[in-house]
C-alpha cells in the first residue's frame, strides 16, 4: 500500500491575517492533492496549503469559508434532502459545520479520484463541528475510511452545565426532548448521524463511551487516549 502522506484540515475559518503567522504557505508536493486544490480553487474556493507551525509541522490545507458562502443555500438544501436534518438560517456556526463539511467532502472526493492502484485514503473527523464530511462521504458513497471521535457530546454538555445529575440520569434521558428544549437539535442530530455513519466511531475515556452510547445511540468500538489526557 502507497502512503502519500498524513494531512490536517483544521476546523476553523481561513483568517489571513493568523494565516501569515500561523501558516508557512507552500505548494504541497504530493500530485494529487495538488491537483485537487488547483480544481477548487479554479472553481472560486480560497484555498491555503502549507505547515502548520506547531509541533511536528504538519501539513495543512484551510479552507476560507466565506469565498463558498454562496454555495450555503444550495448545500444546505442537499444536506436536508440526504438526511432530513434541517438547520435554522441564522445558525451561525451550524452554517459554517455546513460550508466545512461540504468543502472537505469536495476536497476528498477529488484526491481520491486521483488516486491509484493499492492506495487507501482515511478521514478522521473529531467533533460534531466536523460531522457533516463524514455523513456526505457515505451518503455520497466515496471510496474513503472514515472515523468518528467525541471528546464529549454535544448534548452531554448541555445536560452536565444545566445540573442534572448527568451519569445517575444517563440511561433516563429523552435525548430528542432533551436536545430539542436546548434549541440544539440539529446539532445533535449532526453529531448522531456522524458517530452512525462512520465505519469507526472512537472516543477518548471509558466514561465518555458509556455517554455516547446513550446519547448517540452508538457504543465507541475503540477508545483512544490523546496526549495530555
Amino acid at each position: 500500500m502507497r502512503r502519500i502522506g498524513r494531512l490536517l484540515l483544521p476546523r476553523r475559518p481561513l483568517q489571513r491575517k493568523c494565516c501569515e503567522t500561523e501558516v508557512e504557505v507552500a505548494d504541497c508536493n504530493v500530485d494529487v492533492i495538488r491537483e485537487a486544490i488547483d480544481c477548487m480553487r479554479a472553481q472560486g474556493v480560497d484555498v491555503v496549503c502549507g505547515r502548520w507551525l506547531i509541533d511536528g509541522s504538519p501539513n495543512v490545507v484551510l479552507f476560507a469559508l466565506n469565498s463558498s458562502y454562496w454555495r450555503l443555500d444550495s448545500w444546505k438544501k442537499e444536506f436536508w434532502e440526504a438526511t432530513h436534518i434541517g438547520s435554522p438560517p441564522h445558525d451561525s456556526e451550524t452554517n459554517d459545520a455546513i460550508l466545512f463539511g461540504f468543502l472537505v467532502t469536495w476536497f476528498i472526493g477529488e484526491v481520491r479520484s486521483r488516486m491509484y492502484g493499492d492506495a487507501r485514503c482515511v478521514a478522521h473527523f473529531h467533533e460534531w463541528m466536523a460531522g457533516v464530511a463524514a455523513i456526505l462521504l457515505r451518503v455520497r458513497h466515496i471510496d474513503v475510511a472514515t472515523v468518528f471521535t467525541t471528546h464529549a457530546t454535544l448534548l452531554g454538555r448541555y445536560l452536565c452545565a444545566g445540573s442534572a445529575d448527568f451519569y445517575n440520569n444517563l440511561p433516563y434521558f429523552n435525548c430528542d426532548v432533551e436536545a430539542g428544549n436546548r434549541q440544539i437539535y440539529h446539532r445533535y442530530c449532526v453529531e448522531r448521524a456522524a458517530a452512525q455513519s462512520a465505519h469507526v466511531f472512537t472516543t477518548v475515556s471509558q466514561i465518555t463511551a458509556d455517554e455516547a452510547e446513550h446519547l448517540l445511540k452508538r457504543r465507541p468500538g475503540r477508545t483512544i487516549w490523546e496526549k495530555g489526557q
